[in-house]
């Protein structure tokens, strides 16, 4: 049996953080929903959660469903927080997206600018920063 390049991602990312609790969604699940619930508590002790989409890609395109694109919108035009974050094999790194950026991201792959992009070796803590002021 094969291993999805998504899972691989999943195994090299899932104990990286130190602040931010990371959840796999591996259930038979709604149509569109993320790969990952994250949360964290913030400097005021609140908790703050974000949902990540894990994405590999070995060329430019980034491959998002219809129905990933429509559950990233729906949540960003209420205000929710998720992040598309692309293992990008033909820039060597990881670049991250807003959710709300997936209809385009799905149109121009990597050409479209990433909202941080971390060249490899990943520079976990300052990812891990990253995503807590995207989530913020």
């Amino acid at each position: 049996m094969t291993t999805k390049p998504e899972t691989k991602f999943w195994k090299r990312i899932k104990d990286k953080f130190t602040k931010i609790t990371l959840t796999r969604v591996e259930a038979i699940t709604p149509t569109g929903l993320p790969d990952l619930n994250a949360f964290f508590i913030d400097e005021e002790k609140r908790c703050r959660e974000f949902w990540i989409e894990l994405k590999v890609s070995s060329g430019n395109q980034i491959k998002l469903s219809p129905g990933q694109i429509s559950w990233h919108m729906h949540r960003f035009k209420l205000g929710a927080k998720s992040i598309i974050m692309a293992k990008a094999l033909p820039r060597r790194g990881i670049a991250l997206y807003s959710g709300g950026r997936s209809k385009d991201l799905a149109i121009y792959g990597l050409n479209l600018e990433p909202c941080a992009f971390f060249p490899e070796p990943c520079a976990w803590q300052k990812l891990e920063s990253c995503l807590m002021n995207l989530a913020s």
